[in-house]
């Protein structure tokens, strides 16, 4: 492949590998902490839940205005090293019989801002890193690391705080970003953006030309509606899929654990497939296809449970894995190969703003859903409005993308410039 031997993408690559495998320990740390050792409960998991995830829907536009006026690689290199040093205190704090409750909730906000500031920061620095040529097997390439850490990392995270116990399990997350850190320093590809001395505009005018390009160019518009209401959809039908194995199709634990897992797997394979896929059908198609898909994915969930109870449930798992990664690869791949470079972290912010937002509002309106018509019926709403989300690309130009546009040599891209190949 073409990013073989990109030595900088692969320092990030492995970076990033590490870090995920990191993310994944705390997760199941700190609610350990404060469910084991604090004696929290499902209040103290919730409130650690909405840390995590909350800075990404009231911060993103920010992080993505300050991606824009100051080097990415340097706010992620910051970011690495302020998450190394928040979660370097909950160890130490342990050590001294002082870590508290509050002392986990700062340290989960603190790691969720910082990270919200990392990812606006690493989508907008990645097509100048390598080229927008390169962006579908960059996507996948990290996509795959994230999969792999989704469905290994939860167990490994669990064996290590078997052994060592929670607060130093979180050690070994601390260190991860220290790595990830070490492995930006050692990148030899600085940003190259325009001559920025003269900029008068203020932070509200750069937030509105970053709105004006996200929604007046028909491209962007289209992958930002899409992305938004395939989300809302799927978000309302993860929150009803698991109370539907459980409730209704009676498993246990451990047969949910697998179907799961089975979903981990492919959604390793949908992404290691998502370029080939995408150079038989097109990219337009496959946006399309794959988002239709996983709302039909839903709404045979009962059918598959009725037949075949677990294993029709396992079937359903493994296409809705196939086909999520081959969506999320191909929409985050084109934002950055038409968003103009010197905008990319004000796009790129709003989206995800607004992607966090949709998730989150989806899992309340399923739960919500669930318990008003019940779950077969939930399910059936949570898949058609995820299809809607897919059908909503057919009346503009994205579903005739045939392929993703070609740019110059990373470093020297201009995606403003960039336009994708469309088909006839």
């Amino acid at each position: 492949m073409a990013l073989g031997r990109h030595s900088d993408f692969n320092r990030l690559w492995f970076g990033q590998t590490v870090s995920n495998f990191g993310d994944k320990i705390s997760l199941l740390a700190l609610p350990t902490l404060a469910v084991v050792i604090l004696d929290g409960g499902a209040f103290e998991v919730g409130v650690l839940g909405a840390l995590r995830f909350l800075p990404f829907l009231l911060l993103a536009p920010v992080a993505g205005l300050v991606a824009d006026r100051v080097s990415r690689r340097t706010i992620m290199i910051v970011a690495d090293l302020g998450r190394f040093l928040a979660l370097g205190t909950i160890p130490l704090a342990f050590a001294f019989d002082s870590v508290s409750m509050v002392h986990i909730y700062i340290v989960a906000a603190v790691t969720g801002c910082l990270t919200t500031f990392f990812e606006v920061s690493y989508q907008s620095w990645l097509p100048q890193l390598i080229g927008t040529e390169n962006l579908i097997e960059g996507n996948t390439k990290l996509q795959i690391s994230r999969s792999v850490a989704e469905a290994v990392g939860a167990g490994a995270g669990g064996a290590l705080i078997q052994v060592l116990g929670a607060a130093r399990a979180i050690t070994a997350d601390a260190f991860t970003f220290l790595i990830s850190l070490i492995a930006l320093l050692v990148i030899r590809h600085r940003d190259v953006r325009e001559r920025t001395e003269e900029r008068k505009a203020s932070a509200k005018a750069e937030m509105k030309e970053g709105m004006r390009t996200l929604f007046g160019n028909p491209v962007l518009r289209g992958l930002f509606t899409a992305n938004v209401v395939v989300n809302l959809g799927a978000a309302m039908g993860d929150a009803l899929l698991i109370v539907y194995a459980y409730k209704v199709l009676d498993l246990s634990p451990g047969q949910v654990g697998i179907a799961f897992a089975v979903m981990s797997v492919f959604v390793i394979v949908g992404a290691v497939l998502s370029e080939q896929v995408a150079k038989v059908l097109t990219v337009g198609r496959v946006l399309v296809l794959s988002a239709v898909v996983l709302g039909l994915g839903y709404i045979v969930v009962p059918t598959g449970g009725a037949v075949g109870g677990f294993i029709g449930l396992i079937v359903v798992q493994a296409v809705i894995g196939f086909v999520s990664p081959m969506f999320d690869i191909h929409v985050l791949s084109l934002v950055q190969g038409v968003t103009p470079n010197e905008q990319m972290g004000r796009v790129s912010g709003t989206a995800l703003s607004a992607v966090y937002g949709a998730l989150s509002l989806g899992y309340f309106i399923g739960g919500a859903l669930g318990e008003a018509v019940g779950l077969t019926a939930g399910l059936a709403v949570a898949g058609a409005v995820t299809i809607i989300g897919g059908l909503t690309l057919l009346g503009g130009p994205v579903s005739k993308i045939k392929e993703m546009p070609a740019g110059d040599d990373a470093g020297e891209t201009s995606p403003a410039a960039a336009e994708p190949k469309i088909t006839a």
